[in-house]
């Protein structure tokens, strides 16, 4: 009992779609051999059998669940190669070896060590084909939710032909008959759960594709302002000379009053506007993730063309967020909406922008000024509550469920003296 669980954890092992180090794998063996304990000590076949596919697929998971889909998949195939391998190696043993040679005592251990031998080399040359062909990530096998449906599919047939064809014919009590009623209905459930799974999955495909072209648009939106601003700064040099001319005639002729009023009207209010750009480009520079950078860029540029008051702070270099980039852009994407939206209905429409990276992790502030209409910081963050006409009011509730799924992410929101501030504090995790 012992040999074959081990061999059958060897076969599971080959086949994985990672590595499994010596831990996870007696962690494995274990569980094999508790699961299989109804077939060796109880004679309960049919239960026995189920369970090992069941401890397999709660197995995988459970570990490494970046994977988990494909463990769960290449675990009963790896099942399935045991089964098959171990009879066709002890067939092809028995056709070499006479049955009365290999009985002697000595004999019999080293038939045995050379069966174990060939079973590994076989699974591990079959482990490492069935990966290459099932795990090189191209057509519909990429998808994580086709991997679920396969588990699905794969739990289904084995449960229909344990509980259908094998079980039926056995005669038992009512307490076999209640425990085969449980396994049963437990197979079926394993099955809607792998279906769950599948259609889980596939939204959260839909929702990171959806996030990607928001991104892109985002990124396209940053390049057109870019290119406009450039265009604003090239055409102000190419006049630059002009402006140059125009004012020697004043020098020329000596007219300091004129020159002066020419000079406050119609050149110095040029420094505003280069330099609102130009620091609005330095600062959204220091962020190294791109479709951050260009999601603020194009939020904060349609902000400054809005007629808000725009200030943006990010003094040193952000190289990486410690969070999803896709939750991370949903996130800022609401906060920024809601502030461009409530800005221009204050008095002096101002929003403010402001990132750190620090030692512990990334510290972003976004803050908007808003005209108060009374409405009190808790019920703001009640799902349906919104200050805007026509708005549903699911933003804030949905960025606040996005960051408590979180450990490392704490959101402080406050409304103090007609300013609205979001402070999200993102630390680094810990291996």
């Amino acid at each position: 009992m012992l040999l074959s669980f081990f061999q059958l954890s060897l076969a599971v092992r080959n086949v994985w779609p990672g590595r499994m180090g010596l831990k996870a794998f007696i962690v494995l063996y274990l569980s094999l051999l508790l699961a299989g304990m109804p077939i060796k000590l109880l004679s309960c076949i049919p239960y026995g059998l189920f369970g090992i596919p069941t401890v397999i697929c709660i197995y995988g998971l459970v570990f490494c669940r970046d994977t988990a889909a494909q463990n769960v998949c290449m675990g009963m195939i790896g099942f399935v190669l045991a089964l098959v391998t171990d009879n066709l190696v002890s067939g092809f043993l028995h056709m070499l070896i006479p049955t009365s040679f290999i009985e002697r005592p000595y004999v019999s251990s080293i038939v045995h060590m050379i069966h174990i031998l060939l079973f590994y080399l076989a699974t591990l040359f079959c482990g490492r084909l069935l990966r290459k062909l099932l795990l090189s990530g191209k057509s519909v096998l990429r998808l994580q939710q086709t991997w679920y449906l396969i588990d699905a599919g794969l739990l289904l047939l084995i449960t229909i032909y344990l509980f259908d064809d094998l079980i039926p014919g056995q005669n038992g009590s009512v307490g076999k008959m209640i425990y085969n009623n449980v396994l049963h209905i437990s197979g079926y459930l394993f099955v809607m759960l792998f279906l769950l799974l599948a259609v889980h999955c596939s939204y959260l495909e839909k929702m990171q594709t959806e996030a990607k072209q928001k991104a892109m648009q985002d990124l396209q939106d940053y390049t057109h302002n870019l290119e406009a601003m450039y265009n604003g700064l090239r055409s102000f040099k190419h006049d630059y000379i002009n402006i140059l001319l125009s004012m020697s005639g004043y020098i020329a002729n000596s007219d300091i009053d004129e020159l002066k009023r020419y000079f406050e009207t119609k050149i110095f209010p040029t420094k505003d506007l280069i330099d609102q750009g130009d620091y609005k480009l330095n600062q959204l520079g220091n962020i190294d993730v791109l479709e951050i950078k260009s999601l603020l860029s194009a939020k904060m540029i349609y902000a400054h063309e809005s007629g808000i008051d725009v200030t943006i702070d990010i003094p040193c270099r952000v190289d990486s967020f410690p969070m999803n980039t896709v939750d991370l852009a949903r996130i800022l994407g609401i906060f920024l909406d809601n502030a461009i939206e409530a800005a221009p209905l204050a008095e002096q429409p101002q929003a403010g922008l402001n990132i750190i990276q620090h030692e512990a992790g990334v510290s972003i502030t976004i803050s908007n000024s808003f005209q108060d209409q009374g409405a009190v910081l808790h019920k703001l963050k009640q799902k349906g509550f919104t200050t805007k006409t026509g708005h549903q009011g699911i933003g804030l509730s949905n960025a606040r469920k996005i960051i408590s799924s979180y450990d490392n992410a704490l959101l402080e929101t406050s409304m103090l003296n007609g300013r609205f501030t979001q402070h999200l504090e993102l630390t680094d995790r810990k291996e």
